[in-house]
Parts: C-alpha cells; sequence; structure tokens
C-alpha cells in the first residue's frame, strides 16, 4: 500500500510509484535523446508505455480528481474547444490526447509520493541525466572525434547547421556541450533543477555531504559547459527568491506586510533597472539585441496573434514540422524553428486572448501556492506551529526556475516541464508541503543532530 496522505487509494505500492516518477522524469528530461537513440517511432512507443503505466497507477490508486487545479482543467477543456476553428484539426487533436496523458502521468505521481519522494525521484532522474550527458560527450569528444546525427538521419557530405547534431564534439574545445537533451540551453535547466534538488536533499539529510558536494560540483561544471544565458539568468532569480523566501520566514505571518512590501518596490526597481539596461546585460551574457534570434521570432509569431487575438489559431504544443504555416514562420541559418521561443506567446497565438488568461490563472495560483509552501508555518497534530523543513522550499525554486525559463523557451508547454509543473501544480493544490503528515513513505532521514554531530567529527 501507499503510504502517501491524502490521495492514495487502492494497492499501488510506493516503490511502484516512485518508480514511475523516476523514469518519466529521466526519460522526457533527456529531451531528444530519446528519438535521436530509437528513432522518433520507436520513442513514441516508449512513451506511450509510461503514458499507460501512469494511467494504470491512477485507475489503480483511485485518486479523487476534485484536488486538481481546476485552472488546469479549464485550459486544458478551452485547447479542445479550440478543434471546432483549429487551422490543424488533427495535430490540435492528437497534440491535445499527449497533453492530457502527460497531466494524467503526473497527477499519478502527485497522488502517490508525499514531496520527499517526489524530490527524490527528481534529483535521482536528473543526476542521472547530468552524469550520462557527460559521459556521453566525453565519448564523443575522445573516441568518435567529430560530431554525431541523431540514428535516423542521413546527411551524408551536406554541410548542415550545427544545431542538427546530436552533439558538436566540443566539450574539449571550449564549445557548449549538448548532453542527453541534444540542446546546450535544457542541459543547463537539467543542471539547474538536479542543483536544486540536491542542495533541499542535502539540507534534509537525505543524502550525504561528500556525495551532495560532488553532484553540486557537477551540476555547476554543466553550468559552465553549456553557458546558457537563459538559465544564468534563472539561476540568478532563484537565488534571490530563496533568500525573498527565507527573509520572510523570519516574522510571523501577522507582521509581513511591510516585507511584502519592500519586496514589491525592491521588484519594481530592479525590473526598471533590468529594462533600462538590457542593451548593455544581453551584450555582459554574451547575446546579440535580439537574444540570439528570439526577436525574429517573436514578432512573426505576433503576426498571427494579431489575426486571431481572442480564439487563436487552434492548440497544437510543440510545433509539427509538416505544418508550412508553422515550420516556415521564423527560419534562421537554415535551422526550423518550431516554437515561439516564449510559453506565453505560444499560448497566446494558439489559444487566443481567452486560452493566455486560462494558462495565467493556472501559473499564478501554482507559483502563489508554492510560495505558500516555503513561507507558511505548518502545525502539527497538536496545533503546535510545526518548524520549517527545508524540503518546503522544492517547489517554489523549481517553480521560478521553469518559469524563467518560459520566457525564452516554450517547454513549459510540453514534454518534461509540462510534466514537472503539472506534478508541482497538483501536489500543490493537494496538499501544502507544511500541512503533509509525515510519511513512512518518506524514506531514510538523518536527525539533525545526527548530521550536526557527523559533520563535526569530520572538520
Amino acid at each position: 500500500m501507499t503510504n502517501t496522505w491524502p490521495l492514495a487509494r487502492g494497492s499501488v505500492s510506493e516503490r511502484e510509484a516512485f518508480a514511475l516518477a523516476t523514469t518519466v522524469l529521466l526519460t522526457l528530461s533527456a529531451g531528444d535523446a530519446v528519438p535521436n537513440t530509437i528513432t522518433w517511432y520507436g520513442a513514441a512507443l516508449v512513451w506511450a508505455a509510461e503514458g499507460a503505466w501512469g494511467v494504470s497507477v491512477v485507475v489503480r490508486a483511485r485518486p479523487p480528481f476534485v484536488r486538481v487545479p481546476p485552472a488546469l482543467w479549464l485550459f486544458l477543456a478551452w485547447c479542445l474547444v479550440t478543434v471546432l476553428w483549429s487551422h490543424w484539426r488533427w495535430a490540435t487533436l492528437a497534440s491535445l490526447v499527449a497533453q492530457v496523458v502527460c497531466a494524467l502521468v503526473a497527477f499519478a505521481i502527485a497522488s502517490t509520493l508525499t514531496w520527499r519522494r517526489i524530490l527524490d525521484a527528481t534529483s535521482l532522474a536528473f543526476r542521472w541525466v547530468l552524469g550520462l550527458s557527460l559521459l556521453f560527450e566525453a565519448v564523443v569528444a575522445v573516441v568518435v572525434r567529430h560530431p554525431i546525427a541523431p540514428i535516423w538521419t542521413d546527411y551524408g557530405d551536406r554541410d548542415v547547421p550545427d544545431a542538427f547534431y546530436s552533439s558538436r564534439a566540443e566539450l574539449l574545445t571550449g564549445g557548449r556541450i549538448q548532453g542527453l537533451p541534444g540542446n546546450a540551453n535544457l542541459l543547463a535547466m537539467v543542471a539547474l533543477v538536479a542543483a536544486i534538488a540536491v542542495a533541499v536533499q542535502l539540507a534534509e539529510g537525505r543524502m550525504r555531504r561528500n556525495r551532495a558536494i560532488g553532484w553540486l560540483v557537477v551540476a555547476v561544471l554543466v553550468l559552465a559547459l553549456t553557458r546558457s544565458s537563459t538559465v544564468i539568468v534563472a539561476a540568478v532569480v532563484v537565488v534571490a527568491v530563496l533568500a525573498a523566501a527565507l527573509w520572510m520566514r523570519r516574522v510571523p505571518d501577522g507582521r509581513r506586510a511591510p516585507r511584502y512590501a519592500g519586496l514589491v518596490g525592491v521588484a519594481v526597481v530592479v525590473g526598471g533597472a533590468v529594462l533600462l539596461a538590457r542593451g548593455p546585460l544581453t551584450e555582459l551574457l554574451g547575446r546579440s539585441s535580439d537574444l540570439t534570434g528570439r526577436g525574429t521570432i517573436w514578432q512573426a509569431v505576433w503576426g498571427l496573434v494579431e489575426q486571431h487575438p481572442v480564439v487563436g489559431w487552434g492548440w497544437i504544443g510543440y510545433w509539427w514540422p509538416d505544418i508550412p504555416l508553422l515550420a516556415q514562420l521564423a527560419p534562421r541559418n537554415g535551422v526550423t524553428y518550431l516554437q515561439a521561443h516564449d510559453a506565453a506567446l505560444d499560448v497566446w497565438m494558439q489559444t487566443g486572448l481567452v486560452g493566455l488568461v486560462l494558462f495565467a490563472a493556472y501559473v499564478l495560483t501554482t507559483l502563489s501556492r508554492s510560495w505558500s509552501s516555503a513561507t507558511r508555518a505548518g502545525f502539527g497534530p497538536d496545533l503546535a506551529p510545526r518548524p520549517f523543513d527545508p524540503v518546503t522550499l522544492f517547489p517554489l525554486l523549481v517553480v521560478v526556475a521553469l518559469l524563467v525559463q518560459s520566457v525564452a523557451e516554450s517547454r513549459l508547454l510540453y514534454q518534461g516541464n509540462w510534466v514537472l509543473f503539472a506534478l508541482l501544480a497538483i501536489k500543490a493544490r493537494t496538499v501544502l508541503v507544511t500541512e503533509e503528515p509525515v510519511s513512512v513513505g518518506d524514506g531514510v532521514r538523518t536527525p539533525s543532530a545526527r548530521r550536526e554531530f557527523r559533520w563535526a567529527a569530520r572538520r
């Protein structure tokens, strides 16, 4: 039986739920590694099997659906309504099926694992991607010694763009590595989420100090080797939000109004300064004034938004390459970009202003609940205040990282980011971290006193 309160039902074991979470997060956070290795047809079979597994867990666990965020269901329902006027109707239906199945898998995981076990699964999956990515890049750089393309391609002697390769063999040449995801920006985000998860595990006593420090070094190394400006900005924002949450925790709920006012003031000042200095900042990050072609893509997508601003062109999620309107929208240097490189703009183009409002409600309510998890004190069975645990920071920091990335990438709408965000959204709607009772399914955890004694003895 599962040990998770309050949704777990049926006969799904905690071990199976943890295996499902780790497997799904691993394969999806690996990005294009699966299709690049076994073709898109093979990848479709793997993802379908994982979807069927997740649905079977929902059927056997029988969790109630009433605690799923209403905004999520409303957004998905509106995506279904867009079939009526969609310019790519069959793509809308197929994409929506994938979207709903992914949401159900996230619901299965959120319903059968505690917050700490979700933390453990996220850490394990993302650390595997980091480790295998470095191993992959090392083999390509030392053994293969030339760029490699996906297994399903045959470019012959043609001169193709660098973006077409799974790895450019640049680990030892100073270039940006791509790892399993096949994209430096996506690999950098994996490193950031892994660093967040490992740091929280270390603070919780769920990972030995030397091991945790080793993985944090690996994450920082990957961030340095990918040099993703988007993720660097995301890391800075995550640190700032962490500092704000810790600062807010120091005072009781009823005395926080002045601090909230101060945070709003600081946010306005910093936002204004960044807006005024955006030119020098982009140069400092090594990017052009249009953010490496994103400005051109945004302008092209905005042209579509202006044609159908209220109801959109029809949901599709990840753009299908066989739809000429999308495939030819904003090619750059021989590369066809199949996303708007901004989640909000992509949602607006596909589902119109109505869909954008529903999506914004889904995102903002999740962010609000994550903030409450990180800053609101919990109470035990005896109504005595419970001390803050480091795990309460995990959903907030990951949600913030994903939202910052969504300004320059549309990954929040599909694949790993969609599942991870939906998982955190559903779990936060079900129970805040501070309100979840301790479960025997949380696994071994070293008490604080023993951790302090052990660490002091090693100094």
